[in-house]
C-alpha cells in the first residue's frame, strides 16, 4: 500500500492488506489462502487474526485507508453533493476512483464490489446526515455508485469531467 509524504508508518495491518492486493493482481480471490497472505506480507497468522476475521475485512481495511490517506491530502474534503450541481463532487472522486482503477478492477472480478458501496455508503452518510433526509441521502448514494460503477464497467472510456457534464 502506498503513503503519501509524511504519513504514519505502514502497519501490520498495512503490510497484510497490501500483500493481499498484490497476490490479487495475480491470482484468484478463492484461491488465496491466509497463509499466502501473511507470507507475502511477512506476517504472522497471529497478526492477521489479531485484526481480521476474514479476508474480506482486509478488502474493507484497504479501501477505508486509501479513502482516508485520499481524503487528508485534499483541501476540498468533501465537495457538497448539492441539488445545484453535484458535477464538482463527481469530477473529484471520479478522479480517484481512475487512479485505483486496478483495485477496482479486482473487487469487480471477485464480486466483492459491494465493499465499496459499503464505503460509499459510509463516507457520504457521514457527510450529508446533516444537510438532508435520509431518503435524499440514499438517493444521492445510489445515484453516485451506481454512475461510477456504469462507468467502470464499460472500461472508464469518458473523461470525469465528460461523465459529470453527461448527467448534468
Amino acid at each position: 500500500m502506498k503513503r503519501a509524504k509524511n504519513k504514519r508508518p505502514l502497519t501490520v495491518k498495512d503490510r497484510i492488506a497490501g500483500a493481499f492486493i498484490r497476490l490479487l493482481k495475480k491470482r484468484e480471490y478463492h484461491e488465496i489462502t491466509v497463509v499466502d497472505i501473511i507470507t507475502e506480507a511477512q506476517a504472522g497468522r497471529v497478526s492477521f487474526y489479531r485484526n481480521f476475521n476474514e479476508k474480506d475485512d482486509v478488502l474493507r481495511y484497504y479501501i477505508t485507508s486509501v479513502t482516508d490517506d485520499w481524503l487528508s491530502q485534499t483541501e476540498e474534503n468533501y465537495l457538497p453533493l448539492t441539488k445545484e450541481s453535484p458535477s464538482p463532487y463527481i469530477v473529484w472522486l471520479f478522479e480517484h476512483m481512475y487512479e485505483h482503477r486496478d483495485v477496482v478492477s479486482i473487487l469487480m472480478k471477485t464480486d466483492k464490489l459491494y465493499l465499496l458501496e459499503e464505503e460509499f455508503d459510509k463516507r457520504l452518510f457521514a457527510r450529508l446526515s446533516d444537510t438532508a433526509s435520509p431518503w435524499e441521502i440514499v438517493y444521492k448514494i445510489g445515484g453516485v455508485y451506481k454512475l461510477f460503477v456504469y462507468w467502470a464497467k464499460n472500461g472508464y472510456q469518458q473523461t470525469p469531467q465528460e461523465v459529470a457534464e453527461l448527467v448534468k
